[in-house]
Order: structure tokens, then sequence, then C-alpha cells
């Protein structure tokens, strides 16, 4: 499938998109079992140790959430209030080192089971022996929700519907899985123009409330459907896989380490349309001291802080810049975004 301009307003380009060509099956196919036979035995230590929380299995009606997070401070009350107003009952977050307070609210909240590491994000596979370690922990046949911390779910009607509700949309289609558009938001002028200050109520994106409307492309590649563009690559030439699933039904089969970060396995169920976004607050006030931080603590690796040096040196990029252009668009609800075509609504 070559790439195809999105977001998608034609119904057919989302039907192509489930459709998987024959040699596309099989070599997946083939990676799949290949990966499956270098892993086979293998369980990485993933160190974990609980830090606050008491662990009990997963009753039948909760709905778990998995995170990874480091210094979030500025808006994990946010995500928290965000994820238990569209329905999870449980946190189940691993804490990377964080030095800023993000530890300590984490600590205080009841329906969070927080664990801490002797390892690190980049010593874990980017976090995934820890999610994988986290699904044996909790067990499989269950739907999760998976996502950092500065991802926040956006789905068709989730103003006024759950989670459970939206579970209920994917299964009645086929899906046991949903694929989300990592949508890049950025405040409207200078970076550093206005901060977000949590007060209980409000979300980082009254501040960071705009994204690009158009520059994107979508296509399959090799762990699914893939969308890239937006900002990073329109003003940092980075060109970054803009997509996550951040809801699945987790059998015996699935896992992070026969697929990725952005696209767990087994990888042939990662061939479908965008069904769901989630708002990506990557750009703010912080951004500039946030990135520097990420160098400092992963170095110039290419995922860790290679991206962010790219951006930092920039010759522009700084407090006073700005991301807008003549194609952003501000975030209203979840039916602007059907409407321009960023996901599909399974409901129709």
């Amino acid at each position: 499938m070559s790439p195809t301009k999105y977001p998608v307003k034609d119904t057919a380009v989302w039907q192509k998109l489930k459709q998987v060509s024959l040699f596309r099956a099989l070599k997946t196919h083939f990676r799949h079992m290949t990966t499956t036979l270098m892993n086979l035995g293998e369980r990485p230590d993933s160190k974990l140790r609980q830090y606050s929380g008491v662990f009990t299995p997963l009753a039948q009606n909760d709905l778990p959430l998995i995170c990874i997070v480091r210094n979030a401070n500025n808006y994990i009350r946010a995500f928290l209030r965000h994820y238990r107003d569209l329905g999870v009952t449980r946190f189940i977050i691993v804490d990377d080192r964080s030095d800023d307070g993000t530890l300590e609210v984490l600590a205080a909240a009841k329906d969070v089971d927080l664990y801490v590491s002797d390892k690190t994000y980049l010593t874990t596979a980017l976090g995934a022996h820890w999610r994988d370690a986290l699904l044996g922990m909790y067990g499989h046949d269950h739907w999760y929700v998976s996502v950092d911390a500065d991802e926040f779910l956006v789905f068709p009607g989730s103003e006024t519907r759950s989670i459970n509700d939206f579970i209920g949309d994917l299964e009645s289609k086929g899906y046991n899985r949903c694929l989300a558009m990592m949508l890049d938001t950025y405040p409207p002028g200078a970076l550093d123009a206005v901060q977000f200050h949590d007060d209980g109520k409000n979300s980082p994106f009254s501040v960071s409330s705009h994204f690009d409307g158009d520059s994107y492309t979508i296509k399959h590649e090799r762990y699914g459907t893939a969308v890239r563009g937006g900002p990073r690559k329109r003003l940092f030439d980075r060109d970054m896989r803009q997509v996550k699933f951040p809801l699945f039904n987790a059998d015996k089969a699935t896992d992070y380490r026969r697929g990725s970060i952005h696209g767990l396995g087994p990888v042939i169920r990662n061939f479908v349309p965008v069904t769901s976004v989630l708002l990506h607050y990557r750009f703010s006030a912080h951004s500039v001291d946030e990135f520097r931080k990420t160098i400092e603590d992963y170095g110039e690796t290419e995922h860790g802080g290679a991206h962010y040096s790219a951006i930092l040196n920039s010759s522009e990029f700084s407090g006073s810049f700005s991301l807008a252009y003549h194609g952003s668009a501000q975030y209203k609800d979840s039916q602007d975004l059907i409407d321009r075509g960023f996901m599909m609504d399974l409901r129709s």
C-alpha cells in the first residue's frame, strides 16, 4: 500500500486499510514465528517491585490502565482525572525514577498500583519488558488501556461515553484492539506565552490547544498501519510513526516483545483503520526544559535523546517559538476529529 494523504474522509480508504496483501501477511507471519523462536523460553527480568498499593487480581468489571511515567508532575493529576472520567478503575503504573513529585502524587492515589525498578526505560526495551511483565502479573483475556502519561485518549463520543462503551463498538466490528493516531498538540502562539496550571478541572489542551490539520500520510508498514507527518516532520524533519494501540484485549498471544511500543504483537492484528486519537501533550511552555532533561537522562540514542536533540538544535526552537501555521486547527471535540477524517466512527 503506497502512502495516502491523511486525514482520511473517503470511507473507501478506511476499508482499504483493513485489507492486507498476501505477501505482507506471509512476511508478517514469518517474522512473528521467527521472533517467537528467538525468544522461546526468554522472559526478561523487569526488576519491578511494588512501591505502593496492594496487588489484587483484576475483577471481571475492572478496566485497568498500564502506564510508564517519568517526571509528569505538571499534568499527572489531569491524566488520572481524564481516565477516571472515561471509566478506568485500576491504574498500574511504573515510575521511572521521577524526581519532580510525580512519585508522591501517584503513591497517594488509592486506585494506583505503583511500581519502581532498578532498570530504566531504555534497558527495558523502551518499557516493553515492564508492560509485558504487568500483563503477565495482572492476567490475560482482559481489555487494557496502555498509554504514556502525556497521552490522552479520545474516541467517538468520548465526551459522554465510557471506554467500555467504545469496547462494545470494537467488539461489534470484530476488533480486538484499537489503533490511535498520536496527535501532537501545541499552543496557538509562543510556547511559553501561557503555562498550564492544573486547577483540578481543566486539561493541558486548554493551553496546548492546536494541532496540524493536514501534512500527514498513512500506509501499511512493518508493524501495522502507520501515520507519519505533523509538526515534527514539518518543522524539524523528524519522520516519526505517529500511532499506537492504546486499547486492546490481551489474550495469551499478546505482547510487546514480538512487536514494538507502537505496534504490539501479534503484528498481523495491527493492519486496521484509525479508530481513536491520542491527544499528545508534547509541545508546551515546559518543552525546552523537558527535552533537555530527556537528553541528559538518555543521551543521544535513537530512541532517547536524538529526537529531542534534533528539535533543540533547530535555530528557531525556544520558548518564544510558535509551531502554528496556516493549517493549524483548534481542538474542539471527538466529532470534529471524525469530521476532519482523523478517525473512523465505528458506530456509523
